[in-house]
């Protein structure tokens, strides 16, 4: 591995019940109930396809950008102050510093929720490359934006390892020839058989990789 390249929601850091919380909290304002698979729902979808699926589920007046635009105002307070980092993530990004890894961030996120996040952890001197949502044409559907961290890093894509709490953008990335180490969210039960077809690894801590 010449390059490790890090999702953000779920991989390195610990917010999917920060979602749901976020997605349900929104469902009870509008008078109706919490979900219990609201994540499972909407994390393969990403977030604008989400709100649209419970804007027709439950004939919500608002357009599907307000949804987005009210979950993202409240993520974005908790990317700002709460969302913690993954255990060990900070331990296993010093050790590949110390073997003169290049390290990129890919992530759908946009920058104004991430850079915060990074920042108030500690954790964003040790990323060569922070590439978002912003910085790409498409979405995670396409391997573009993995494609743009071995392009950077000056390494083909054989040579960069991905890691990725998502079995779709698992998917993506292997079949653009990326090595994969699936990382469990803390939430998704189901994910490790879905991403086992694209993975050589599977985690549930980055302590496992110390």
């Amino acid at each position: 591995m010449k390059t490790a390249i890090f999702d953000f929601d779920g991989t390195i850091f610990d917010s999917p019940k920060y979602w749901i919380e976020t997605m349900n909290n929104d469902l009870i304002k509008r008078g109706f109930p919490a979900q219990d698979d609201i994540f499972d729902i909407v994390k393969p979808m990403g977030v604008k396809n989400g709100a649209a699926f419970f804007k027709e589920k439950f004939s919500l007046e608002d357009d599907v950008m307000d949804i987005v635009k009210a979950w993202r105002s409240r993520m974005g307070v908790n990317y700002h102050k709460v969302i913690p980092l993954r255990e060990y993530v900070t331990e296993y990004l010093e050790k590949l510093k110390t073997e003169g890894k290049h390290i990129c961030l890919a992530t759908a996120m946009e920058r104004d929720f991430i850079m915060p996040a990074l920042e108030r952890t500690g954790i964003i001197g040790y990323f060569d490359h922070i590439i978002s949502i912003e910085d790409i044409t498409t979405d995670k559907s396409s391997p573009e934006i993995y494609l743009i961290c071995a392009e950077r890093t000056g390494a083909q894509p054989s040579e960069c390892t991905v890691f990725e709490d998502s079995p779709d953008a698992a998917r993506v990335a292997s079949s653009a020839g990326f090595d994969v180490v699936g990382v469990y969210d803390g939430v998704s039960q189901g994910d490790y058989e879905k991403i086992k077809p694209y993975s050589s690894r599977f985690i549930t801590s980055f302590k496992e990789l110390l």
